[in-house]
C-alpha cells in the first residue's frame, strides 16, 4: 500500500501514544471463483469438475477493481526506531468482474459480476531506519484477522439469451490476514511528518454461502431456484494488493494515557 501519512508528534520521535487515520486505494491481483468441492452432488457444485471452454479448470476468472481503503490505528512509539500499532483497515466496496467458462450453449462470452467488502484488524510493528538527509525510511509487518463479505454473484450467458443468468447468494468468511509495508517519512515541521509508503496485504478468501442459486433461462420460469454448493474465491490473490493511500493522519499525544480503555 502506498501511503501518504501525516504524523503529529511533540517531539516527532519521542516515546508515547499516537492515533492515525487514513484513506487509500487498493489494486487487487487477478484471481477468481471455484467450487469448494467440485465433485459434490448433494447439493450439487456450481461449476463441477473438468475443463472449461478456455482449456482451464471450470470456474470464473477476473479481478476486483481498484477501490478505496480506510484505515484507523492507535500506536505507541517505544524509542527513536521502534513503534507498534493496532490497525483497523476497511474496504467498503470492491467490484468484481470476470468471465466464467461453462461448456455447451453458454458460448465464449460469460460475464461474471459481484461486489465484496472487508474489515481487517492487524497488530503492526514498524522499524524506523537511519535518516537519509531529511528522509527517514521505515519498514513494517503486521498479522491479524480479516472478515470478508460477498454479495450475490451474477453469471450471465448472453449466448443463450439476453436475460439468461445464474445468481448465487451472499456469503462471508473470516481468516488470517497479514501485511508488509515499506516507506519514507518526511518531516514537515516539529510536529508534522509526511509518510509515503507501499503496503502489500493478504486478506484471505471470500466465499458465497451454500444454498439456492437463482436461474433465469428462456425455458425456465423466472426466478427458478436450484441448490448448489458454496464456492470460494481466493483473496490471497485478489486482495494481495498494492494500495495507494491518499492521506494518513498520525497524532502523537503530548501525554501518555493514564489507563487503558
Amino acid at each position: 500500500m502506498a501511503d501518504i501519512d501525516v504524523n503529529l508528534a511533540n517531539p516527532p520521535l519521542a516515546p508515547g501514544f499516537y492515533l492515525r487515520l487514513g484513506a487509500g486505494s487498493d489494486w487487487p491481483k487477478a484471481n477468481g471463483f471455484s467450487d469448494n468441492n467440485c465433485s459434490n452432488l448433494q447439493p450439487p457444485a456450481l461449476f463441477g469438475c473438468g475443463t472449461g471452454n478456455n482449456g482451464q479448470a471450470l470456474g470464473a476468472s477476473g479481478s476486483f477493481e481498484p477501490a478505496a481503503v480506510i484505515d484507523a490505528a492507535a500506536g505507541y512509539r517505544f524509542n527513536s526506531w521502534l513503534r507498534a500499532e493496532a490497525l483497523l483497515s476497511w474496504r467498503p466496496e470492491l467490484e468484481f468482474s470476470g468471465q466464467s467458462n461453462f461448456l455447451g450453449r453458454a458460448g465464449a462470452n460469460q460475464p461474471v459480476t459481484g461486489s465484496a467488502s472487508s474489515v481487517a484488524g492487524f497488530g503492526v510493528a514498524y522499524v524506523d531506519l537511519p535518516k537519509v538527509g531529511r528522509v527517514r525510511p521505515f519498514l513494517g509487518a503486521g498479522l491479524g484477522v480479516a472478515r470478508n463479505s460477498l454479495s450475490s454473484v451474477t453469471y450471465r450467458f448472453p449466448g443463450i439469451a439476453a436475460n439468461a443468468a445464474t445468481v448465487t447468494p451472499d456469503g462471508s468468511s473470516s481468516g488470517l490476514a497479514y501485511l508488509l509495508t515499506a516507506g519514507i517519512s518526511i518531516p514537515l515541521n516539529k510536529r508534522l511528518d509526511l509518510d509515503l509508503a507501499y503496503r502489500f496485504s493478504d486478506l484471505g478468501d471470500v466465499r458465497t454461502s451454500s444454498g439456492q442459486a437463482g436461474l433465469s433461462r428462456p425455458t425456465l420460469p423466472a426466478g427458478t431456484k436450484i441448490p448448489y454448493r458454496r464456492n470460494p474465491g481466493g483473496l490471497a490473490g485478489p486482495w494481495g494488493a498494492a494500495e495507494f493511500a491518499l492521506l494518513i493522519l498520525n497524532k502523537h499525544l503530548k501525554k501518555p494515557f493514564k489507563k487503558v480503555f
